[in-house]
């Protein structure tokens, strides 16, 4: 069972060299593959979080449609872009994509759409979540 987020926004990220500045910005220990270009990534995007390789797939999804298939109720504002995290279920994956979309969020002044809840998240709401995934990390650990 895959697991998934959007980011929506006005404002796009070019590169992974900015969306990696975003992520120092917030502090994450998350790091992209810099290999990566991001205009194209359409997958798998590896990463690196506190020395252990992860990842998470990244899409560009079409924004309308997105919001269509979510639930036009959920964006009172109509965004431009819209990018898709999506993961297993495993715990660093987990955490590196939520991560990777509170950056992207609050670098682009955009949202992160929380699937599993039906939420829109606000770039601080979406900090909460982190803190709480962090939190809970060294009981995945042990288990």
């Amino acid at each position: 069972m895959s697991m998934e987020l959007h980011v929506l926004s006005d404002l796009q990220l070019k590169s992974i060299g900015e969306w990696q500045q975003a992520i120092e910005n917030e502090k994450y220990p998350l790091q992209l593959a810099s290999d990566t270009n991001l205009s194209s990534v359409d997958g798998l995007l590896p990463s690196i979080i506190e020395g252990r390789r992860t990842g998470f797939e990244c899409y560009h999804d079409d924004s309308i449609e997105t919001m269509g298939f979510l639930g036009w109720n959920h964006f009172p504002h109509r965004w431009t872009f819209a990018i898709g995290l999506r993961w297993r279920g495993d715990i660093d994956e987990l955490l590196a994509a939520w991560m990777a979309a509170t950056a992207y969020a609050a670098a682009t002044a955009g949202v992160v759409f929380d699937h599993e809840q039906a939420i829109v998240l606000t770039p601080e709401e979406s900090r909460k979540i982190v803190e709480k995934i962090l939190m809970a990390r060294p009981r995945f650990d042990v288990a």
